[in-house]
């Protein structure tokens, strides 16, 4: 919804303040040390030191370091498993485990071994660890009551490796898509992940980066130019510019991300007027969320392309830029411009594209970002931190916006619906709401009370952001003084609903959650607010259970081995989702 001459013209006016603030943060955390640097390191420590790669299969790559992701770059390799779990997955380098994890998102079950010379190596979305590992982390569950796990393993525990031994067995836990393992290079004493493909894993590549579009942004909107084909474009509007760029690996048709970019911007005459460059070696986990301030952020949102901007908003603590930061192209009529830039992968292949600029008439065709046929009734400046609106109040840190914007509200005739801007720029903190209660009558309606002078419900609220029919955010929300209070992660059409249903608790097979081999399986789902939490006793004494979101399966694993066999004994699961609503499966099993 914002306006690109608040965009354009309060970026010019903080931006000297906010770029010297934002280098002073990340440069001193994030120290890149360069492609030359990094490969170095690389080749020394393999001369010192023993190194085996992670799997025995060939390598092919889905996912590599630097692709853009949901809210981060991507901070490893991406390693194909065949379409299959079970793979051995063996330790790269000689070290003892420093960290175990076990969740149902993220990483899943993932292994962190501390090797030699400053290295972490890390092995993510495993099936299972090894046996020593395995024994050590479900018995650390079970003193803690937890159904995960993040820990550091003793010296006592004996849990060392050397380089080839076997860490675990490739699987599809956590937020995986699909069977894979996902491996990292960290540096040990910043975290900070490394470019595997800097020579610590050997990937052949003859393959160019692709860079199919120019994306052009003015206070009109957003226009898009084909980079084959079109040499120039006719502009009269201060221009900031951005361009699709991507690679592909052999062997594999996955779209990746690129290593490094350089655009340079040259008058009529020639003269450089801005350089803006960017090199994927090393990222930093603190700001790595800043990738939406990297990206073209409307274009992410609606389409995931991997499109990146030429320029870097104040706000953007990544420390991986070098060059002038605004990338502004402002032409008089007849003046003309030549943007050239040069896209490279990690292997030196690279792909150059040019688009030169002249002032005058445009005849572009530039989409509007926001205000899709509707408009907000108020909005506040982002620098403001506040917003009253109507029904609503709204309110925000310093750091929530990568750059000023505007902050809108519209309540829809019921008061249960709100559309809250911006909605197609990324936030990088949460906005506080404090949403009042629409009229006794609606609320009368909705609430099944005899009349409308009765009680409202207080509980079981929660805030909804659907898009195309999909539930992308379900926030509980508290009730205090007649609003709902929550946090919005993010713009567009939210609305308020009760969730008074429970979650569905259903054994795999009719009469009984045993399986073959042992398990006990059951379907848990949720439609609204989400499983928050579940509780197995198996005779009254609490066991631990496997929760897979993506399929919706709880598991009870016979190999933890706390049932007795041959006898009946009573098993109890019970399931919470966010708001409270609970449900319980409770039945006499008998294990073999």
């Amino acid at each position: 919804m914002r306006t690109f001459e608040t965009q354009i013209g309060r970026f010019k006016a903080v931006f000297s303040i906010c770029h010297m603030l934002c280098v002073l943060c990340v440069f001193s955390s994030s120290s890149s040390l360069g492609q030359g640097a990094q490969s170095q390191r690389a080749q020394q420590f393999k001369a010192a030191h023993s190194w085996t790669d992670p799997l025995t299969v060939p390598l092919v790559l889905s996912g590599n370091f630097g692709e853009l992701r949901g809210n981060h770059f991507h901070t490893g390799l991406d390693m194909k498993t065949q379409g299959r779990e079970g793979l051995p997955v063996l330790a790269s380098t000689d070290g003892v485990l420093a960290r175990v994890r076990m969740s149902p998102w993220g990483y899943g079950n993932a292994l962190y071994l501390k090797g030699p010379d400053g290295i972490t190596t890390v092995y993510a979305h495993l099936q299972r660890f090894a046996p020593d590992v395995q024994s050590w982390a479900v018995a650390r569950t079970y003193k803690g009551r937890s159904l995960g796990l993040d820990a550091t393993p003793p010296a006592s525990a004996g849990l060392t490796f050397q380089a080839g031994d076997t860490l675990g067995w490739s699987g599809n836990s956590g937020g995986s898509g699909g069977p894979h393992l996902h491996f990292e290079v960290r540096d040990t004493p910043s975290q900070h992940p490394l470019n595997p493909l800097q020579g610590w894993v050997t990937k052949s590549d003859s393959r160019p980066p692709s860079a199919p579009t120019w994306w052009l942004e003015s206070e009109r909107g957003l226009a898009s130019v084909p980079a084959n084909g079109v040499d120039t474009v006719v502009v009269e509007d201060e221009i900031r510019v951005s361009i699709e760029a991507y690679d592909r690996l052999g062997g594999a048709s996955n779209i990746c991300g690129i290593h490094t970019l350089q655009a340079v911007l040259k008058d009529g005459q020639g003269e450089v007027q801005w350089t803006h460059r960017f090199e994927l070696d090393e990222l930093n986990f603190s700001v790595n969320k800043d990738m939406n301030a990297h990206t073209l952020f409307p274009v992410w949102k609606r389409e995931r392309d991997q499109v990146h901007r030429l320029h870097r908003l104040p706000g953007n603590r990544l420390g991986v830029y070098a060059g002038a930061p605004d990338g502004v192209v402002a032409l008089d009529s007849g003046e003309v411009a030549t943007l050239e830039c040069t896209v490279r992968d990690v292997a030196g292949n690279e792909t150059f594209r040019t688009l030169v600029f002249k002032g005058g008439a445009s005849g572009l065709r530039w989409e509007r970002v926001e205000f899709e046929g509707v408009a907000p009734q108020v909005t506040s400046s982002s620098d403001a931190l506040t917003l009253s609106a109507p029904q609503a109040t709204l309110s925000w840190d310093e750091q929530s916006f990568f750059e000023p914007t505007q902050v809108g509200w519209r309540t829809d005739s019921t008061g249960l619906s709100a559309r809250v801007w911006p909605e197609f720029e990324a936030w990088r903190g949460k906005v506080d709401v404090t949403w009042s209660f629409p009229s006794p009558e609606v609320m009368w309606g909705i609430s099944g009370a005899a009349l409308p002078q009765d009680a409202w419900p207080t509980t079981q609220w929660v805030a909804v952001h659907e898009v195309e029919g999909q539930i992308k955010h379900a926030i509980p929300a508290d009730v205090q003084e007649g609003a709902w209070r929550m946090a919005l992660p993010g713009g567009g059409a939210w609305r308020m609903v009760r969730d008074a249903v429970a979650p569905k608790v259903i054994p795999y097979h009719s009469g009984t959650p045993l399986v073959q081999g042992g398990d006990a399986v059951w379907f848990v789902e949720d439609l609204l607010s989400g499983v928050d939490t579940l509780t197995l006793t198996i005779d009254g004494r609490w066991a631990r259970l496997v929760w897979d979101p993506k399929r919706n399966m709880a598991t009870y694993e016979a190999s933890d081995d706390q049932h007795p066999s041959g006898a009946p004994v009573r098993v109890e699961l019970e399931v919470t989702d966010a708001v409270g609503n609970a449900a319980t499966w409770s039945g006499t099993l008998v294990w073999p």
